[in-house]
């Protein structure tokens, strides 16, 4: 177990070794944090790059690290934790230098099955919502302190610097769904989160956190959308408590596309998320900056390394998707019609894993409107790599079904990569073209943001430059993401971003976007 705290002399002085880093106050939080933040989203114990690319970010200087208990099922936990420990053993960090934040609220995977175990033996978490099969949002303070102990324990830390609510606002979406007026809905959110800062107050007295805040990706949203959930509200609750409160840290996404954080001025009197997060001192963390998501279209603000002597042409691309998809088909129905039917389960739970074994459908009608190859990685890990983990536990669960069904299975997951290597052969030169524009359009308006060695130090590059703007959150899950990181951060900001630049580069890419 790793014990202490980040403090001010520590983070200081870590600012003080790494001159050539630029480090910035978090807010009212008493510590000093690198401008960039070690986002792990996608970090997963089972791959080592991922453990190597956080150690040099560590010893490099970054030092802060977002983490959340769901991301990879607890896996990026106990990533950081490992990687932590051996670090503090070895005496190349002090845990007083280092910023450790982690999220509860999205309930997935393990933590799910445990709380559908709960519910079975009648012992079940109030207020907790299933917003959809295999994803539940839960922040009432029993779920919240079961979770802060799990992250601990995962972390190998005795306290977690600053612990956030993780999108609390997903209530509001199921809500919607169920057909609950929004007012009625709101005010039913507020309840919860009072609830849940009440007893985030009693962590930080039992000294198992520092501080604690609000993850949501609607604080920069427009107050007509259904999920908007207003910052100066959540302000009012907290100083409702006590006015010593310790809600100190915020966090949302925003890069060059998503600017309502600064550009919405939909908190009290007319200001911005970040404006009152300013005037109240928060700390701001901001998500996304690489991943633009408009609507259905999204993309990666990267440049996209593409050999032009293995480019395909368009047509011949999509005689690949189709060839694979024909392939997936076939595989689905040797599954629906010869595998599942000779399982020995109740002909409800077979007509359910019927239903799952239909990527092919989904992709005929779809695939078109992907829009780019990130779009393409997030529906092969969010939505097939589930759903074949989903469909084997469950065989495995009622005996196993034997080899020939487990060879079938596999034979899906095979299909199913090979489809969505075609899927990206078909958008990989697109992302390249669309990545050539952004950058020549911007050259364009403010040349000085593209005074840098890749797009994806320009997209980083644009929220230094915003002052209200605390530390960047990056998904640096390779070394050679961290050297880009870290080049970024060793050049002087000569200028400071501006609402006028903000409204200039998000009408840019709007542009491009609108034209690809």
């Amino acid at each position: 177990m790793i014990t202490g705290k980040a403090t001010l002399e520590g983070t200081q002085r870590l600012a003080q070794a790494n001159p050539h880093l630029a480090y910035k106050p978090f807010g009212s939080f008493e510590v000093w944090i690198s401008q960039v933040g070690f986002g792990t989203y996608r970090i997963d114990e089972q791959d080592e790059q991922y453990q190597h690319a956080l150690r040099k970010a560590l010893l490099e200087g970054i030092n802060l690290i977002d983490t959340s208990s769901m991301y990879a099922n607890g896996s990026a936990e106990k990533v950081i934790g490992s990687v932590l420990k051996q670090l503090v053993e070895e005496a190349k960090i002090k845990r007083e230098e280092l910023v450790i934040v982690s999220k509860a609220g999205i309930v997935v995977g393990e933590d799910s099955e445990e709380t559908m175990k709960r519910t079975a033996e009648g012992k079940p978490y109030q207020d907790f919502t299933t917003v959809h099969e295999g994803m539940s949002i839960c922040i009432h303070p029993e779920y919240l302190r079961d979770q802060l102990t799990r992250s601990l324990e995962r972390l190998q830390l005795d306290m977690i610097d600053c612990y956030m609510l993780h999108n609390p606002e997903w209530y509001m979406l199921w809500a919607k769904m169920n057909k609950i007026k929004q007012q009625e809905a709101y005010e039913e959110l507020l309840e919860r989160i009072g609830k849940a800062f009440r007893h985030l107050e009693q962590e930080v007295e039992a000294g198992r956190i520092q501080c604690y805040g609000v993850s949501a990706n609607s604080f920069g949203s427009n107050p007509k959308e259904f999920d908007f959930v207003a910052l100066d509200t959540l302000w009012e609750i907290a100083e409702a408590i006590t006015p010593n409160h310790h809600f100190r840290v915020i966090q949302f996404p925003m890069n060059m596309y998503e600017s309502g954080a600064l550009l919405e001025k939909s908190h009290a009197q007319g200001k911005s998320a970040l404006l009152f997060a300013k005037e109240k001192a928060l700390g701001v963390m901001t998500n996304r900056t690489l991943d633009v998501t408009a609507k259905d279209k999204i993309f990666r603000l990267t440049d996209i390394r593409l050999d032009q002597n293995t480019v395909i042409g368009e047509k011949e691309a999509t005689q690949q998707i189709k060839a694979c998809l024909d392939r997936v088909d076939d595989v689905e129905d040797h599954i629906v019609y010869h595998i599942l039917p000779a399982l020995k389960m109740e002909k409800e739970e077979v007509k359910e894993l019927k239903k799952k074994v239909s990527a092919g459908a989904m992709l005929r009608k779809y695939w078109k409107k992907l829009y780019s190859s990130a779009n393409v990685n997030n529906v092969q890990t969010m939505l097939f790599d589930p759903v074949i983990t989903d469909i084997r536990k469950t065989i495995e669960k009622h005996g196993g079904g034997g080899e020939e069904t487990l060879r079938w299975l596999d034979t899906y997951k095979e299909a199913l990569t090979e489809a969505a290597q075609a899927l990206k052969n078909y958008y990989t030169p697109k992302d390249y073209q669309r990545a050539q524009d952004i950058r020549t359009e911007l050259s364009r308006v403010r040349p000085h943001l593209v005074a840098t060695d890749t797009l994806s130090q320009t997209a980083i590059r644009t929220m230094r430059a915003t002052p209200e703007v605390h530390s960047v959150l990056v998904g640096m899950r390779r070394e050679h993401y961290v050297d880009d990181v870290l080049t970024e951060l060793q050049r002087p900001l000569d200028s400071h971003m501006q609402e006028e630049d903000w409204h200039t580069i998000t009408q840019t890419l709007k542009a491009v976007i609108g034209a690809r």
